[in-house]
């Protein structure tokens, strides 16, 4: 019992020194805190870690049960070998979570996942160095935490066999003890389960954050269906459904301003890697084309991952709270996609990307959407495949510019161009404009930006051709801005080129999902499959903008702002009751949608 009763001390106390770790890893993003702040974490994260650490237990106390039947040295053998591996693989949790934070604003979940499909991905997320040296710290601390599992049961190391004498007994008390974990591994004897939600403390929600453990947070993610309607049921459907159409009335044609000379222009969409609005003056490029163009000055992003974002413009659909739709084809075949609109228009397709196609399945998803014809990593000599992500971006803006610019025949043309050079770490081949890397990779995207603007205005193509920009989604930029904040989704939207009759400012509450109803109404074109979307450019039209990040939905209205946390159900930002309905409303139909698709 003792050796038991330690080794469960042992992990409490290993999953405590996460806590401060975390903390001092994101200490710009933690606020005004106290000192007794530090405590009141590792006091309130204990529900978690006494169920990570029962969970461990099973096993331990299993071997315990059998010690009193098997050589001891055995048992010694096999418990270090098992404690080893868990702590290995702990470490490499707790370092990963660290790593991760602050870029995703959510704990390693089974997203994580994901990435793991694609190696060269998970790579390309950081410069050699960091992974150098976060392994290097991983290593160390697995080896420190070996060590002082060693010491700490140093008694078990050397302890001979149990005495014999009543055994059996022994034996069945420790089976009982170790079953008795189911306590701490459910948090309660009643219906109510142990959940991430049970650690939340304080209105501060990165000291709630701090609370929670990794561990755990990846075993409740891979426990709970991706689109599981009934974590979004707030209300009967039929509610919802009246709710969110009250939102989209039906599209007023009359009252649509028209800022395109042309009804069938040649179309290249921009999908821009973390082009947050925060980075504006970073734009110059983007800015002058805005200045003589349509500025879509109040737009959010849909989510906060590019999966999500090229779904959200592409199909108009929402990005949801825990899943990704992209990764499942046969859900994303049959959405709405601006490729199948103008396929039936006589569009001929083309899709750039400078990275791997078939990250996140996005190949599957272009294939479904009419883009047969596409452009990748393969597609360059790998001379020119120096980014971590594949291709910069001037090199593949500069093929796309010369292929458009050059089109002879009188087919209009659809081309979707999807950027990454401003993905982390930020590495791009320019001199250095901003010390701060994040921005210094966007003044480089949108000097690329200018160079295609500039090949194409030099062309007769420029006349007939419409240049949509949109950010695949924000970021959170300057630091400390949190995962939750609207600031995090605020995006650019820009429309530029011969095709644009005039300058204006659009400036009503929109999203990314709203780009490709708007355009396709510009054109004429019958987009009401597009049901979450709406024409911006409806002056009869409601303004808003939903989003979604890691278990939590935001309504933006030009009344308020409302966010909810969907972890512990409750709403973080805002006063307005009906919005935050209406919020709820949005999410349960999304979730309702996709169940349909």
């Amino acid at each position: 019992m003792r050796a038991f009763i330690k080794y469960y001390v042992f992990w409490l106390l290993f999953f405590i020194v996460q806590k401060p770790l975390f903390m001092l890893a994101n200490i710009s993003m933690m606020g005004d805190i106290a000192w007794q702040d530090w405590f009141l974490v590792a006091w309130h994260a204990l529900p978690l870690d006494l169920s990570v650490a029962s969970y461990i237990m099973v096993f331990w106390g299993l071997l315990m049960t059998a010690s009193y039947f098997v050589p001891m040295y055995t048992i010694v053998r096999i418990g270090n070998i098992y404690t080893y591996v868990l702590l290995l693989l702990t470490v490499v949790i707790f370092g990963t979570d660290i790593g991760v934070y602050p870029s995703w604003g959510f704990h390693t979940d089974k997203t994580l996942l994901i990435y793991l499909a694609s190696p060269k991905a998970v790579l390309a997320c950081a410069t050699w160095w960091v992974w150098v040296l976060g392994i290097s710290a991983m290593l160390a601390g697995w080896i420190v935490s070996c060590i002082v599992y060693r010491y700490w049961m140093r008694d078990m190391q050397t302890t001979k066999q149990p005495d014999t004498r009543g055994k059996q007994i022994a034996a069945i008390g420790m089976f009982l003890v170790t079953g008795l974990l189911i306590l701490p591994i459910r948090g309660s004897v009643t219906t109510s389960t142990m959940n991430t939600g049970r650690v939340y403390f304080s209105e501060n929600r990165m000291l709630n954050q701090a609370a929670v453990n990794p561990i755990f947070n990846i075993i409740e993610s891979m426990s709970v269906s991706e689109f599981d309607t009934r974590r979004y049921t707030y209300m009967p459907s039929e509610s919802a459904k009246v709710l969110v159409e009250e939102l989209l009335p039906e599209r007023n044609e009359a009252a649509t301003m028209k800022v395109l000379n042309c009804e069938r222009p040649n179309i290249v969409f921009f999908i821009l890697e973390s082009f947050s609005q925060n980075a504006w003056d970073a734009m110059p490029n983007l800015q002058r084309l805005a200045e003589e163009g349509v500025y879509f000055s109040h737009v959010a992003a849909s989510s906060f991952r590019t999966d999500r974002g090229v779904v959200a413009t592409l199909s108009g659909f929402p990005g949801q709270p825990t899943s990704s739709l992209m990764v499942v084809p046969s859900k994303t075949k049959h959405l709405p996609n601006i490729g199948k609109s103008l396929l039936k228009e006589g569009y001929a397709l083309k899709f750039w990307y400078g990275g791997d196609e078939d990250f996140t399945s996005m190949r599957s998803y272009l294939v479904d959407g009419g883009f047969v014809e596409r452009v990748n990593d393969h597609s360059f000599p790998v001379s020119e495949r120096l980014s971590k992500w594949g291709v910069h971006d001037h090199i593949l803006f500069r093929m796309a510019a010369e292929e458009i610019s050059s089109r002879e025949d009188s087919i209009p043309h659809l081309d979707v161009v999807l950027s990454l050079s401003s993905h982390e770490p930020f590495e791009v081949p320019a001199t250095r404009r901003f010390e701060d890397i994040y921005l210094n990779s966007i003044a480089y995207t949108d000097s690329c930006i200018g160079a295609f603007a500039e090949t194409l205005r030099k062309s007769p193509a420029w006349g007939k051709t419409l240049l949509v920009f949109v950010a695949d989604h924000g970021f959170p930029h300057p630091s400390g801005v949190q995962n939750y904040e609207p600031l995090r989704y605020a995006i650019p939207v820009v429309w530029a080129g011969g095709a644009v009759e005039n300058h204006r400012v659009v400036e009503t509450i929109s999203s990314q999902i709203d780009v490709v109803p708007t355009l396709l109404a510009q054109m004429g074109i019958e987009h009401s499959e597009y049901v979450f979307g709406k024409d911006v450019l409806d002056s009869t039209v409601i303004p808003f903008a939903f989003y979604s990040f890691n278990d939590g939905f935001a309504l933006l209205t030009d009344r308020d702002t409302v966010v909810v946390d969907a972890k512990v159900d409750q709403r973080i930002i805002g006063q307005n009751d009906e919005t935050e309905t209406l919020a709820r409303a949005f999410v349960q139909r999304i979730m309702e949608a996709i169940e349909e698709l």
